[in-house]
């Protein structure tokens, strides 16, 4: 028995029910990757960190003037909120065990020795030939303004590579482990439209561990994370 000749209206059917097909199980696969991630997000709701450790500082939040957080030493010389002091100091030990040297530049700073570090740099670019308000703009690209720095907070560290050691492996290592201890990069590349802030490669957050893992599997940053569980 003779083929019926395929007509251009039975190519153009067929070829509309396999598009039809196609746009069905990518909708089924969009609905199954939804529903794998909500059920995450439900898992992870019953455990929503402490809401003070996800303050977000910016121009329009200010940290507070009037800190209220107790304070610790690491390493001697810097100090941190006791609430991420342990975590802190085990991240240093177990990235020093494998083979890196990182070293804290900054911790805990109050206002007014934000204030302190902004204003001197104002100065110093003053005296290089900017006029005063240039100068504050050149200077907050470098150093927060009094009132907009994490520092503030207690719950940021920066942490670097020493001199005389390999250049990166700190940063790499951090990069891969920080937020099984709580901490996150806080201003990632990539992420400058959100954060408001430029990439910095050595600025490192307290958020909670839960919290951290929850940002490091979804790779957000602290406001995305904020938005989504704790927005209105």
């Amino acid at each position: 028995m003779a083929r019926a000749a395929v007509t251009p209206e039975l190519e153009k059917e067929r070829r509309r029910k396999w598009i039809l097909l196609i746009v069905m199980l990518l909708s089924l696969a969009v609905m199954i990757t939804s529903l794998i991630f909500l059920a995450r997000i439900r898992g992870w709701r019953v455990r929503r960190s402490e809401k003070s450790l996800l303050t977000i500082v910016s121009a329009s939040s200010p940290a507070s003037a009037d800190s209220d957080q107790t304070l610790s030493f690491v390493d001697d010389d810097f100090m941190i909120d006791e609430r991420c002091a342990a975590q802190l100091e085990q991240m240093l030990h177990d990235c020093r065990a494998a083979g890196h040297k990182p070293k804290i530049l900054s911790a805990y700073r109050s206002e007014s020795e934000q204030r302190e570090l902004f204003n001197a740099l104002t100065e110093d670019l003053v005296a290089d030939g900017h006029d005063f308000d240039t100068a504050r703009e050149l200077a907050a690209l470098q150093v927060d303004p009094p009132g907009e720095s994490e520092h503030q907070l207690g719950l940021a560290v920066d942490i670097a590579e020493e001199e005389d050691h390999k250049p990166g492996g700190t940063q790499l290592w951090l990069d891969a482990h920080a937020w099984e201890y709580g901490f996150i990069l806080r201003y990632p590349a990539g992420k400058e439209n959100i954060t408001g802030k430029n990439f910095v490669p050595d600025h490192y957050r307290y958020v909670g561990t839960d919290a951290a893992k929850q940002i490091h599997e979804l790779d957000i940053t602290l406001e995305e994370y904020v938005a989504m569980f704790y927005g209105n």
